[in-house]
């Protein structure tokens, strides 16, 4: 019995002391588990992000600011900053992606995400974005980073092309100040008046970009609109139609008639209009910044009293319309931390520090709409008119992998149409064909 009974005892204890050890082998378990969880939340991460606003002296500093207060909120984040100048851009991120070292994260310009799209080197950002991300978008902001309804980008910054116009000088040659032309009809007819009133005193009515650099057809993309023509879009030339011709035929005449100075880039014809010399120009938001450092007089409110900007002039198919020409953002498909990307880009998008450390500075909007609802930075008559009349307008463009070889014939028919002799029956055929061996037809 008292062996049993010692049996009892040393069992008793056994089991208590198992206990005790499990307690305390659980209790270490636990720690280490919290301690495991605690180091993959607060894991060291360095994405990457290629921009070439890092490399321009006068917005550098403004993304850094960025990038510090998101590595701030994200203390387990590096984001190593890739500054490539914007006409190296492109081809270097072709190179890094075609080499297996894709930036995490990249600034985008008119048709690169398609391009890039097309390769599988960009990750779709629909389900990632999420539908209330999205929904806080113009759609045609959107629809410039689509290809194939896949989503490669979004906005990082809208600056669409509108129409803007010289007040003093719209009074000068007997016109409306407050009215501005809102048809092509009424551009028309404004336009020879202007030619008739102020053309002896150097004063040209409108500024068209007539060179053969690339923003010439960004330039051109909504007057195109206005006639109604789409060549390009949906991967097919599109160029031998009569909105085609119009529209070129539209901008012969201009020529012809000393409407525009020929032969200039957007750089030259924004030098004449702070000088008073052009009445209308598209252009985007950020011509505000541009007049002023080429005329300080229009500092402050001297500027709005000066020029107005409003929606393209309606044309044949009855709708205002112009590029969504816009600074983007994509993500890279072999990123192996896309979620923390992501968060990123929607920092970069959407924070106060962002958007005013960088993009109104800049001389961009905006892209989210809940960012430009009530924000005094953006009360100013300009900005007004871009949130409430232009943005809607905006379509994305016919871009896609061709597009670079495709624009540079389109080019050099607008060259041809401006300054030559040459039919336009001639130049739209030939540039058709040459089009149609581009994508296939």
């Amino acid at each position: 019995m008292r062996k049993t009974k010692y049996f009892y005892v040393s069992l008793s204890l056994i089991l208590a002391l198992s206990f005790v050890i499990a307690a305390c082998g659980s209790g270490q378990t636990t720690d280490e588990s919290s301690s495991n969880s605690q180091s993959a939340d607060e894991e060291q991460v360095t994405i990457k992000f290629a921009n070439w606003v890092s490399a321009e002296d006068a917005t550098k500093e403004n993304v850094s600011k960025v990038i510090e207060a998101f590595e701030q909120e994200h203390p387990n984040v590096t984001v190593e900053n890739v500054a490539i100048p914007f006409d190296q851009m492109r081809q270097q991120l072709l190179t890094m992606t075609a080499g297996g070292n894709p930036p995490d994260v990249m600034m985008l310009n008119g048709p690169w995400s398609q391009e890039l799209g097309a390769q599988g080197a960009l990750l779709d950002l629909t389900e990632i974005a999420g539908e209330d991300y999205l929904n806080d978008n113009w759609p045609g902001a959107l629809d410039a980073g689509k290809y194939k309804d896949q989503l490669y980008a979004v906005p990082f910054g809208l600056s669409p092309h509108a129409f803007w116009y010289n007040k003093d000088l719209m009074e000068k040659a007997g016109l409306d100040p407050e009215n501005p032309p809102k048809t092509m009809d009424e551009l028309n007819e404004a336009m020879a008046q202007i030619k008739d009133k102020l053309g002896p005193d150097g004063v040209y009515p409108i500024g068209l970009d007539t060179s053969k650099i690339d923003y010439a057809l960004v330039h051109f993309w909504p007057w195109f609109y206005a006639f109604d023509a789409r060549p390009l879009y949906n991967d097919e030339s599109n160029f031998n139609t009569a909105e085609v011709k119009n529209a070129l035929e539209w901008m012969r005449q201009a020529v012809k008639n000393e409407y525009t100075p020929t032969g200039l880039q957007i750089k030259e014809l924004r030098e004449l209009m702070a000088k008073d010399n052009i009445v209308f120009q598209m252009d985007g938001p950020y011509l505000v910044g541009i007049l002023r450092s080429l005329n300080p007089e229009l500092e402050g409110d001297a500027f709005y009293e000066k020029f107005g900007v409003t929606t393209v002039p309606v044309g044949d198919n009855g709708k205002s319309e112009t590029l969504a020409d816009l600074h983007q953002l994509g993500i890279s498909a072999e990123s192996e931390h896309q979620e923390i990307a992501w968060e990123f880009v929607k920092f970069l998008t959407s924070s106060e520090t962002s958007i005013n450390d960088y993009q109104i500075p800049y001389g961009v909007i905006p892209p989210l709409k809940s960012s430009v609802q009530d924000n005094e930075q953006l009360s100013d008559p300009v900005s007004q008119a871009y949130i409430n009349e232009i943005f809607s307008t905006m379509v994305g463009g016919p871009y896609g992998p061709e597009y670079g070889q495709a624009q540079q014939l389109v080019i050099q028919a607008m060259q041809e149409a401006a300054l030559s002799d040459k039919p336009i029956e001639d130049i739209v055929r030939e540039t058709d064909e040459q089009l149609s061996g581009i994508y296939g037809q």
